[in-house]
């Protein structure tokens, strides 16, 4: 039995739904996603969002790049792509660069929530801390997807989520919640980390820190999802988990590559078309999930 969780074939079968629902309406989503400086990872990012969302999908996404910006000059541009009504969708690439780093919450809380494609500004964690789901931040929706598609029952269940960020942790945590699961968030100061995640039926590693998580820290028949991507020594491209030896004891388990990845832009695609769309996005998407359960059961 394969045990790798495929978010490129989720991901595949998700698109082509959007596509057929976005054929049949008036409004194409169009989103500005700005980048500023020269941090390599935030600019491989925003190019592959770019390159993946305009060839899968008919929607409209501009990326564009400034080498550098003053505070200034950036309040002036969100305000000028909110008050746009042709732009649909508003996101900034993170980290931001020193200058500005100090200045993030404010400016991500710029954004006008109704285009708050990433779901980063302040109004929309607050409606997912209590239950108004709105744009979810597109790693944990992506995460939230995945699981279901593989029937992964989340009713009851322990989930370690080793990471407390707004983009990843909490809002994990929160979307966990929604599904009745026990969400238990750790960090770098958390203590007996190996004791915590092995006694937790699915572990969400998020730690940015190469092969760390071996599989002491995971119980048998576990579920694991490793959002973690590096370069190693030898040119390969691993994760926060040493997969081979983590791979022997999951049930599931997701690879370095192909699997979170995919899904979080294919949930900032989502996230466009909901900025447009509403709730009915939430059933397009919950349907895709319906169809890619079944095919995924069709290679098990």
């Amino acid at each position: 039995m394969n045990k790798e969780i495929n978010g490129l074939i989720v991901s595949k079968i998700l698109y082509k739904e959007l596509n057929k629902y976005l054929l049949k309406k008036d409004i194409i989503p169009k989103v500005v996603d700005i980048s500023i400086g020269n941090d390599f990872g935030g600019q491989m990012y925003a190019k592959m969002k770019e390159e993946k969302i305009t060839s899968n999908t008919l929607i409209d996404f501009v990326s564009v790049h400034f080498d550098s910006m003053q505070i200034e000059e950036l309040e002036d541009y969100i305000i000028s792509i909110n008050q746009d009504p042709t732009i649909t969708g508003l996101m900034i690439q993170l980290p931001l660069p020193d200058n500005l780093r100090s200045e993030e919450r404010r400016l991500l809380d710029m954004i006008d929530p109704k285009i708050d494609v990433d779901g980063l500004t302040s109004l929309s964690a607050g409606k997912l801390s209590v239950g108004d789901i709105s744009l979810v931040p597109c790693t944990p929706l992506g995460i939230e997807t995945l699981l279901k598609v593989y029937d992964v029952s989340l009713e009851g269940r322990k989930v370690a989520i080793i990471n407390r960020s707004n983009i990843v942790g909490k809002s994990l945590a929160q979307l966990m919640l929604r599904n009745n699961a026990t969400p238990i968030i750790c960090h770098s100061k958390t203590k007996n980390l190996s004791k915590v995640t092995s006694d937790c039926d699915i572990v969400v590693v998020a730690l940015n820190k190469q092969e760390f998580i071996t599989a002491d820290y995971i119980k048998d028949g576990s579920v694991v999802i490793d959002v973690g991507v590096h370069k190693n020594k030898e040119g390969k491209t691993v994760g926060d988990i040493e997969f081979d030896e983590v791979y022997k004891k999951a049930s599931l388990i997701t690879p370095s590559i192909g699997a979170v990845g995919p899904m979080t832009i294919c949930m900032l695609a989502y996230n466009a078309a909901k900025s447009v769309y509403g709730k009915e996005i939430d059933n397009l998407l919950e349907e895709g999930i319906m169809k890619a359960k079944e095919l995924i059961k069709t290679k098990k």
